[in-house]
């Protein structure tokens, strides 16, 4: 499926299209590319799992936050 060029027009409402729009990692970051990288389809064998977890890319994490999250744990 990646690489085809065959284009679709998509209807969806204002909330839907902010929750994208905010999932947008820079200005040329594109809707397919955001829809892409955040759905995925379940694999139907452990080899389409295997070539998943391979080509996926890492999971962009906020440092702050994580260590905030960390500093904070055991106190109540």
């Amino acid at each position: 499926m990646h690489g085809s060029f065959m284009r679709r027009t998509i209807s969806i409402d204002d909330k839907a299209y902010l929750l994208l729009k905010s999932l947008k990692q820079n200005t040329r970051d594109s809707f397919t590319k955001v829809i892409l990288r955040h759905f995925y389809r379940p694999a139907d064998t452990c080899g389409e799992l295997l070539e998943m977890i391979e080509n996926d890319p890492a999971p962009r994490v906020n440092l702050d936050i994580l260590n905030r999250v960390a500093e904070g744990r055991g106190g109540r």
